[in-house]
């Protein structure tokens, strides 16, 4: 395994045909997708000739162990096109993936700090990103990490997909926006943390009891409101699916009405809170437009 935090990982833009066929394989590798639903390399090259930018993170060593048929030392990349949605130049970040074997070492931290870096090289003020509500990793990497916010639900943006990771369930999205110049995330940029938001400490809009060890959630309270409102989602989301699809569903429904009830009422996703323990609890910090976040 790699040391941590990434250590002998070098970020850097993809040049070769190399690099674009070795993030063809961690397609494969990490998602699982069916040929038909990958970006190809060739594809790849268009978009980066086209304005896009595909980063790839390399390991100076063997530690990573790539499965045979793979490209030895790329453990990651990060890959966006540009875009003018809503009139706005930006890049929209299609892609961000690490190999298993070198996750837990901030390879996606490095990854999406040298995006922002090169988008501000280029003038750029934004990056979008789509990424599933469900998943605490990612929605804890978003939002508490980089320093996101999120005020669009996307429902079952892709359809039924090949992945074994989307569980043949609709595919809802939050719709990551990343003002890679604002205050919050020139802070996180510059490695200035702020203490987590305690969970107990913010009104809930969902309510959660355990059947089987598994969190089910009570109806959300659409009309509760406040400063500040908690939405709890499952810690675990994979055990939720694999346990039990029909409660899977249920969540689903629960978290995309409680979202979009919440940001047609001027709320957005603006961090994420955990609790550690057996089962793990945690949960979307959703602040009404126009209230000043606490220093």
């Amino acid at each position: 395994m790699l040391d941590c935090p990434a250590m002998g990982v070098l970020v850097r833009p993809a040049r070769a045909r190399d690099d674009y066929d070795a993030c063809v394989l961690l397609q494969r590798e990490v998602w699982g997708l069916s040929d038909l639903e990958i970006t190809s390399a060739i594809q790849l090259v268009a978009t980066v000739h086209a304005g896009g930018l595909l980063l790839v993170a390399e390991s100076a060593g063997d530690e990573t162990r790539p499965p045979a048929g793979s490209s030895r030392g790329i453990v990651g990349f990060c890959y966006a096109f540009a875009a003018l949605r809503g009139g706005e130049a930006h890049l929209h970040s299609d892609m961000l993936a690490v190999r298993p074997a070198a996750r837990g070492c901030g390879v996606g931290l490095l990854l999406k700090w040298a995006q922002r870096e090169e988008a501000l090289r280029r003038g750029l003020r934004l990056v979008t990103w789509t990424f599933d509500p469900l998943r605490a990793p990612n929605a804890r990497l978003n939002l508490r990490r980089l320093g996101a916010v999120a005020r669009e639900v996307l429902p079952d943006l892709y359809g039924e997909t090949t992945s074994a990771l989307h569980h043949g369930l609709p595919t809802d999205r939050l719709l990551a926006r990343w003002d890679l110049d604002s205050p919050g995330v020139t802070r996180r940029a510059a490695g200035e943390t702020t203490a987590a938001p305690a969970l107990a400490a913010i009104p809930a809009l969902n309510d959660l009891s355990w059947r089987g060890g598994l969190p089910v959630s009570s109806p959300p309270r659409l009309d509760l409101d406040g400063p500040e409102l908690l939405l709890e989602i499952p810690g675990d989301w994979d055990a939720v699916v694999r346990a039990d699809a029909a409660l899977a569903r249920e969540w689903q429904d629960v978290v995309r009405g409680a979202l979009v009830s919440s940001f047609a009422r001027g709320y957005s996703a603006v961090d994420f809170a955990s609790a550690g323990g057996s089962p793990p609890r945690a949960g979307y910090v959703l602040r009404k437009d126009g209230v000043t976040p606490p220093r």
